[in-house]
């Protein structure tokens, strides 16, 4: 009876179907992903003694039933929607056994909960409000798009966080003297942005109570609800904030209220706390380590101390070669350039700034080079929601989010959803190339005389991962002998997007690449 009652309430909750979100599925679904397909990553990471909770990303036909042989003490698995719960008291890896099954078949697959220090051993996976709404989220669009992530079953392939991007607070209003510092702003040199007084007329209020609790804007009065509601249908949340006393937007941030707001975030249930520098650098002396680390140091200490596993990503643009210090202020993962934008120049360039910095990726340690650019992300710059990359372009994108280890949060407004984008968030044996429990990151091994260039990382358990992408503006013939980067073997091939094997025993591909297009490839040694 509660399980069935679970299951009428989550059906409740995200509604019937619209014909649009069926059609859409039926469209980008073949009928052999009816089968249930695990694809969790090998290993999940939590704090000793802290809760948490992990939906299984289990792909396949609903209803499905879920068993996990071997959970260890302080764990539960609810067999009906796949969420495992609770927490671990002592250090150690715990493999478990986890098995799916619905009237199409049935998988089975091992993962090791790791109880340590280290959370995020594979790049985070979700979804950011920021290019969908912009400065005019509100709760609601929140709420709605977790329903319908679960209408299109985005949390079966891992999108497991909604991340509430700025602005969610309230802003001061003119009279407030947080103004007058800035007014004030001395010539330490160091970036510093923010947005107001009075560009957010209908979030102007009260910044905090008369204890100094952050008081979320009009549009977020029922946001601990919502943090509930959106757990109960297996997703976590995130939320966001800033070292400085206001957000780029202009909105109450978190200084001088560092500890107090860890404890809000953790008692409100957030799983995910995205800290963007913005009006803090009024405040650096300087643009030294000391200073660029400190407010991280800070928040990472007070999040690390709450009941609960928050991830910690640093928002601050790749100042002070954050990839070789983030880990050190207890982030998992790292903003490492401007944001990006949805134009090749933009994406090309972010691709470029981690071709050689492969070097300081590791499980718990991601290099961030910004939100997904992919579907409708037009909501923060402009009328409507649009996408100036083509489908090749946004291909490309993901193919290279995935060999950069990168933490991969969609920008596209789910609400306008269509095929071709959930093709791309839907691609297992894409995303398994990001989520490689090997944690390594791709950098540019070779770039062949027409420019093709040769993107390649190792996986774990052997093999590695190719990709060969073309920026030029023209079709481009590629003739890729593996030994060029020093792959001597003969390999078995397969095509990652098209799911295909182009053979066996091979020792070199040929293609045609389209205009900044990519040819994303895994390569094992020859099968006998």
């Amino acid at each position: 009876m509660k399980k069935l009652f679970l299951l009428l309430s989550i059906f409740y909750m995200i509604g019937s179907f619209t014909t649009h979100a069926q059609t859409i599925i039926k469209a980008a679904s073949p009928s052999e992903n009816e089968k249930p397909q695990i694809n969790s990553p090998v290993f999940f990471g939590t704090r000793t003694g802290k809760e948490f909770f992990y939906q299984l990303p289990v792909s396949g036909q609903r209803p499905m039933n879920f068993d996990v042989a071997n959970l260890p003490e302080g764990l539960t698995l609810d067999k009906v929607t796949g969420v495992i719960s609770g927490k671990l008291e002592k250090d150690g890896a715990y493999k478990v056994s986890i098995s799916a099954q619905n009237k199409k078949g049935k998988a089975i697959k091992s993962l090791t909960f790791v109880a340590g220090d280290k959370l995020a051993l594979t790049p985070p996976m979700g979804w950011s409000s920021w290019y969908s709404y912009g400065r005019n989220v509100k709760e609601a669009d929140i709420l709605k798009t977790a329903k319908l992530m679960k209408q299109y079953g985005l949390e079966h392939y891992g999108w497991s966080i909604l991340e509430i991007d700025d602005p969610w607070t309230n802003q001061p209003d003119e009279q407030d003297p947080v103004w007058s510092a800035f007014k004030t702003k001395t010539e330490n040199k160091v970036y510093e942005y923010h947005e107001g007084p009075g560009n957010l007329t209908d979030r102007i209020g009260a910044t905090r109570d008369q204890n100094g609790v952050l008081l979320p804007n009009k549009y977020f009065k029922n946001i601990a609800q919502t943090v509930k509601d959106i757990h109960f249908l297996g997703f976590k949340v995130g939320i966001y904030s800033s070292p400085g006393p206001l957000t780029c937007g202009g909105v109450a941030g978190s200084y001088q209220h560092e500890l107090q707001d860890a404890e809000f975030f953790a008692k409100t249930g957030f799983d995910y706390l995205k800290y963007d520098w913005c009006s803090y650098g009024i405040f650096a002396k300087d643009n030294s380590l000391e200073e660029l680390m400190k407010p991280y140091k800070l928040m990472g200490t007070a999040l690390k101390n709450q009941p609960r596993d928050i991830i910690f990503s640093l928002c601050q643009y790749g100042m002070g070669e954050v990839w070789k210090w983030g880990h050190e202020a207890d982030g998992q993962l790292w903003r490492t350039g401007d944001d990006v934008r949805d134009n090749w120049k933009s994406v090309y360039h972010a691709f470029k700034t981690l071709a050689d910095k492969s070097a300081y990726v590791q499980p718990g340690r991601w290099n961030d080079p910004d939100i997904l650019q992919l579907g409708a992300v037009g909501a923060e710059s402009r009328e409507g929601n649009s996408n100036h990359l083509n489908h090749q372009e946004q291909t490309s994108l993901m193919s290279m989010w995935c060999l950069l280890s990168a933490p991969l949060l969609i920008g596209a407004n789910i609400e306008q959803m269509d095929v071709f984008t959930l093709s791309l968030l839907t691609n297992n044996e894409v995303i398994a190339i990001n989520q490689d429990a090997l944690g390594k990151a791709a950098s540019l091994q070779h770039t062949l005389d027409n420019k093709i260039e040769i993107w390649s990382k190792d996986l774990y358990g052997g093999g590695f991962t190719v990709g060969l992408l073309n920026p030029t503006d023209q079709e481009q013939h590629a003739e890729f002998p593996f030994a060029v980067i020093g792959k001597n073997s003969s390999y078995k091939v397969r095509d990652l997007w098209k799911k295909k094997d182009l053979g066996n025993g091979l020792k070199e591909i040929s293609a045609k690449i389209p205009p900044h297009g990519i040819l994303l490839l895994s390569l094992q040694k020859k099968s006998k």
